[in-house]
């Protein structure tokens, strides 16, 4: 006999059984509750696992119906003989597994909030009751969302038992109740429950669906103009994963749960972290994902209590088993369920939570509704008699269930009569049909160069005109031998549903042997048929074929295939007619096959030269780039070159008469004195110097040679600013990225347009606005960076000047450029250089950033300074250079530059 893996003393790994849908109608809530049990298993082996033993993990799919979840949890306890289970979603799969446990004496730790009224010894409720979840819900929109409710749940104990909690509690608070409404499980039509929540115009929906009903739903919601606003949503059973796949259109309603992956809790964030590098970045948390994970973890320490796998010794050593869980930290109470508080949450745009309500401490479970505190006699009559209720309804679903079914069937049989009654009338439209086949697929093959469209058609067609069990079409490999498996491949099938598909490659020699003769090969019974050998004939028989007919499809060039009806489940004598048939269509398919092969050469040659104009297109590109580029540094040597002569040239001689002027006033001031002096002294002054003195107006001399040497005082000053701007704009000396004041290069391209911007003759003067912010230092390359400003400058000035000529004097408005800078958000930083002049249409400012396109005269424009502008801005700096401008209303560039050339944040 095989050793029990519980008693097993070797080491070996301990088996449990995960049970969850991973297919129909709940697979899309359960399957994240498999990874949150997987990861808690990976993460506890990691560390040793339990009393020195692996957790392995046996999964098993419910598939979303109860009785599975029964046969898959009697599966995991016998066969598998698994330590304990974890696993059920809704409240039928685990009523469902519950006699399972109990006969066995086995373990369910049950994820999910539930009904309540239910004590099992056999199963730990690590989800909520309704006093935890759903009746703080019910008060919560009393207060703050109106008093009255449309209840709308799926057909089945949860949902049905929690309306008769919430019913009561409405009635108890004065509350009221419009409409109670269920759908089955897996329903996705609610334009008639829609239609009646826009006529009664609820307070709220307090809605129980489940599964994929939820998504079709909140989209019908949504889109019949129904807002959170007027009429909002409490759900209890979606949550982040179901959010991820509803959509935006859920923002703004609510849900009640225990958990939400927003909690800014330490455990938490380390929760979501794990389970996010383990499955992906996008995936997330949930209430129900958490309760599966913590569940894992309150197992194995109840293990390690008991130093034990047996099941009862692990239910005692259970109770008051604490753990820090991602939602905070939790206890198993004596009736085996978790004292939780309760959180609403309103769903935001990315499908998380925000906590608008929250008990704090943890509210005490009590499945039985308060009844099992009461010090009565009566007690256990009345927790006996609650027991009752969620039993009661689920036999009525199941009842109803079923009489859905006999419906159901009641409505197939009377369609089965109706097709019996109609089956003489389709005979004889048989004929009628094939001609309409045969004008089919010729027009398919006169409109449609699609092959396999034709091909799919073909088939399909006749395996139903012809009440065929398969009708398949196989290609033949001309390049592979003939006699290899490999040489025939199916590339259409139709068949009866009923019947199992065949593989599409399997050993087709004898079909080419057989036809090599003649085109057409006609067998009645495979069996007793002398056409093929004895082998070929015996391996039919063994795949189930009775009757065969098939033809050759060889179209006169290109690949050649076999058109193959059979019959499975009785002999068939094949008629002229359908004979006839079969070699027609192969006439036409052969048609369509030489058709197909001229068309898809001919694609080819011209995706070629597609293909070609594509690459021509990106070398020309290139070539563009390139020659920008290297006009870009061609320019920006010859300015570093100017500027380097101009600062050796003129800084030097200019440095030296700045520092003599000085000197100069300090002699002239004495010689002055001096003279003033003399004039005191001897007042009668020689002919001769009294002449001189008149002939050189000495009194004019003594008063203006302060000001002359003021004014060269001044010259000279600026001049060396006019230098130092020169400097400062083509920064020579600061090839590489460096941290600079952006002010510091505006100014200083200012400085060298300022002839420019000074009122001339024929205009006005342009007025500079300036409105800088608070920048840090910005790390760029300065020279390039203020060449943008130059260019964008200079463009600004070229505008104004045009709206000037183009403008009379008496229309003429004061031109100005604007400069701000501002921070507009954490790490970037935003120049404006914004102007009043002509603007541009929408059509030239989306070519603005072209290379060679200008809107100058010729002589008067390259086209390439936007372009290298923006170069500069997009690739050296890794930000973004906009254009905003409306005709006669002037032009506004935007210039965003990350403070750090490090920074990876987006900027748009």
């Amino acid at each position: 006999m095989p050793v029990n893996p519980l008693s097993a003393c070797d080491g070996s790994p301990i088996p449990v059984g995960i049970l969850h849908s991973c297919s129909g109608t709940m697979a899309i809530s359960e399957m994240s509750l498999i990874d949150a049990e997987k990861m808690a298993i990976a993460e506890i082996n990691q560390a040793g696992g339990v009393l020195g033993r692996q957790i392995l993990p046996i999964v098993e799919d419910g598939a979303s119906q109860a009785e599975i979840f029964a046969q898959k949890a009697q599966k995991l306890i016998q066969q598998d003989q698994v330590a304990t289970v974890f696993g059920c979603w809704t409240s039928s799969s685990r009523k469902a597994v519950l006699p399972v446990l109990e006969d066995h004496n086995a373990l369910l730790w049950y994820p999910l909030q539930y009904e309540g009224l239910e004590a099992s010894p056999n199963v730990f409720y690590t989800g909520t009751c309704p006093n935890q979840q759903v009746q703080p819900a019910v008060q919560w929109l009393l207060t703050h969302k109106g008093k009255r409710f449309f209840l709308l749940g799926s057909d089945y104990v949860f949902p049905r038992t929690v309306n008769k909690i919430i019913k009561a509690d409405l009635h108890r608070l004065n509350g009221e109740l419009l409409q109670e409404t269920y759908v089955p499980l897996g329903h996705t039509e609610f334009d008639d429950v829609i239609t009646k929540i826009q006529a009664l115009q609820p307070d709220v929906i307090f809605s129980t669906l489940n599964g994929d009903s939820n998504l079709a739903f909140y989209q019908q919601y949504h889109r019949a103009g129904l807002t959170p606003e007027q009429m909002p949503i409490m759900a209890v059973s979606i949550a982040e994963v179901e959010l991820q796949t509803i959509g935006e259109i859920a923002a703004g309603h609510y849900v009640s749960w225990t958990y939400f992956q927003s909690l800014d809790l330490p455990s938490n964030r380390a929760f979501v972290q794990n389970f996010q590098a383990q499955y992906g970045a996008t995936r997330v948390t949930s209430d129900p994902i958490e309760a599966a994970y913590l569940q894992v973890y309150l197992w194995k320490q109840s293990v390690e209590a008991a130093q034990s796998f047996d099941v009862d010794a692990v239910r005692q050593a259970a109770i008051g088993q604490i753990f820090d869980a991602p939602g905070g930290i939790v206890c198993i109470e004596p009736n085996q369920h978790l004292g939780k508080p309760c959180r609403i949450g309103q769903i935001q745009p990315n499908g998380q939570l925000k906590t608008v309500y929250d008990t704090g401490d943890p509210i005490q479970p009590l499945p039985w509704l308060g009844v099992e505190q009461l010090e009565t006699d009566l007690s256990p009559l009345i927790l006996d008699l609650l027991g009752e209720v969620p039993q009661v309804i689920q036999y009525g679903c199941v009842a109803e269930e079923k009489s859905r079914a006999l419906k159901a069937a009641n409505q197939q049989l009377q369609k089965t009569q109706e097709q019996l009654r109609i089956s003489e009338r389709q005979f004889r439209q048989l004929t009628q049909r094939q001609k309409i086949l045969r004008r089919t697929l010729s027009s398919q093959i006169r409109a449609s160069l699609n092959l396999d469209t034709i091909l799919q058609t073909a088939v399909k067609e006749v395996q139903e005109l012809l009440q065929l069990d398969q009708c398949e079409f196989f290609w033949h490999d001309c390049t592979a031998p003939s006699h290899q498996v490999k040489a025939f491949y199916a590339a259409h099938h139709a068949w009866q549903p009923e019947l199992k598909r065949h593989p599409a490659q399997r050993d087709l020699t004898w079909l080419n042997q057989a036809l090599a003769p003649q085109p057409l090969l006609v067998v009645n019974q495979v069996a007793n048929t002398s056409v093929l050998p004895q082998p070929d004939r015996h391996q039919l028989v063994e795949q189930g074929m009775k009757s065969l007919l098939a033809t050759k499809v060889q179209p006169r060039s290109g690949p050649h295939g076999y058109l193959v009806c059979t019959h499975y489940q009785q002999f068939h004598a094949w008629k002229r007619h359908e004979v006839e048939l079969l070699e027609e269509i192969a006439s036409q398919l052969a048609i369509a096959i030489e058709q197909a092969t001229l068309y898809t050469q001919s694609r080819s040659t011209a995706q070629r030269a597609i293909e070609q104009a594509a690459t021509l297109e990106r070398t020309l590109s290139d070539l563009r780039r390139t020659q920008t580029q290297l006009i870009q540094s061609e320019k920006l040597s010859s300015i570093g070159q100017l500027v380097a002569g101009v600062a050796h040239e003129i800084n030097n001689p200019v440095s030296f008469i700045h520092g003599n002027l000085s000197h100069a006033e300090t002699y002239v001031t004495d010689l002055m004195a001096l003279i003033d002096l003399y004039q005191k002294r001897y007042p009668a002054l020689d002919p001769a110097i009294q002449s001189k003195a008149e002939d050189i107006d000495l009194d004019f001399l003594m008063d203006d040679l302060p000001k002359v040497i003021s004014s060269m005082n001044l010259g000279t000053n600026r001049i060396l600013e006019i230098v130092k701007s020169l400097r400062t704009f083509s920064r020579l000396d600061e090839a590489a990225i460096k941290a600079v004041d952006i002010h510091e290069g505006l100014e200083s391209t200012l400085t060298i347009l300022q002839s420019r911007l000074k009122s001339q003759p024929d205009r006005v003067e342009i007025l500079i606005e300036r409105d800088y912010g608070n920048l840090p230092l910005v790390e760029c390359f300065a020279s390039q960076l203020n060449q943008v400003f130059m260019n964008l400058l200079s463009n600004a000035i070229d505008a104004q000047e045009d709206q000037l000529v183009a403008s009379r004097p008496e229309n003429m408005t004061q031109p100005y450029i604007r400069i701000q800078t501002t921070v507009p958000k954490a790490n970037f930083v935003a120049i404006h250089i914004a102007d009043n002049g002509t603007g541009m249409s929408d059509t030239v400012r989306d070519l603005i950033f072209d290379p060679f396109y200008t809107t100058k005269a010729p002589g008067h424009g390259t086209g390439l300074g936007l372009s290298i502008s923006h170069q500069i801005v997009t690739e050296k700096h890794r930000g973004h250079l906009q254009c905003f401008s409306t005709v006669g209303k002037g032009t506004e560039f935007v210039i965003t530059l990350p403070i750090q050339q490090q920074v990876t944040t987006d900027i748009a």
